[in-house]
């Protein structure tokens, strides 16, 4: 008996430390999200911020107490907080407005800015017509649209950005933290779900039905944490 106690003992302590070594191993890698600081264009090229009269993309990094008071909390994942806000309120001659994502690590006190969208910035639809279209890589100064945010991965690596100023269609992007990339999603209607376990995004899409039938219909369609088309997950509903 004190030897089956022994090695059940042996287990547990063998499980904790497995769990504490996983645990730690977590912590290492989301620190680095704050100290990302490689810029996704050559030396010498323009990031596109300079010309909405912000700072280059490697000057980005804050204390929290920086973070502008108008921002909105949009998502939490451990010690890591979403924040948007709106610089400039959209008008006539730009629909989309102007907004920020910022990164807060309130262990560290670190913020980061995510990125600020761009108003000259075109969706990549006519590259996404397919049935089963996979995202579109954008460069993160070319963002359209980020009104909103939250995280989709377990490594709190990967976000998603979205907003509507077309005043027609959702557009949706999957933010890279580290790589400081974006893919655009063929979603018109936005994220409806986030499987984090599966690594993947359920997002929604209308459609119209064609002669003699017309009308439109919705349908949701999954993809992975890189943009890529996985399956339908959904019949196509009419609206």
């Amino acid at each position: 008996m004190k030897k089956i106690v022994l090695i059940l003992s042996a287990a547990f302590t063998l499980m904790s430390c497995n769990k504490l070594s996983q645990a730690q191993s977590y912590m290492e890698a989301v620190d680095s999200l704050m100290n990302t600081t490689d810029s996704m264009c050559e030396e010498g090229e323009t990031d596109g911020s300079e010309m909405l009269g912000l700072a280059p993309y490697d000057e980005m990094d804050f204390d929290i107490s920086e973070l502008p008071q108008t921002a909105e909390r949009q998502d939490s994942y451990f010690q890591f907080v979403l924040y948007v806000n709106e610089e400039e309120k959209p008008t006539e001659d730009n629909n989309a407005g102007l907004y920020t994502v910022w990164l807060a690590d309130e262990r560290s006190g670190k913020l980061r800015k995510v990125l600020t969208t761009n108003p000259t910035a075109a969706p990549a639809w006519d590259q996404m017509t397919q049935k089963n279209a996979d995202g579109v890589e954008a460069p993160i100064h070319l963002i359209g649209a980020a009104s909103s945010a939250k995280f989709a991965s377990k490594d709190a690596r990967k976000i998603i950005v979205e907003g509507c100023p077309d005043a027609r269609n959702t557009w949706t992007y999957i933010v890279d933290l580290d790589k400081r990339t974006a893919v655009q999603l063929p979603s018109t209607e936005g994220v409806q779900e986030i499987d984090m376990d599966k690594g993947e995004i359920i997002a929604a899409s209308y459609g119209y039905y064609p002669a003699p039938d017309y009308g439109r219909y919705t349908v949701n369609k999954a993809y992975s944490l890189d943009g890529k088309f996985l399956r339908q997950t959904s019949e196509p509903e009419q609206e």
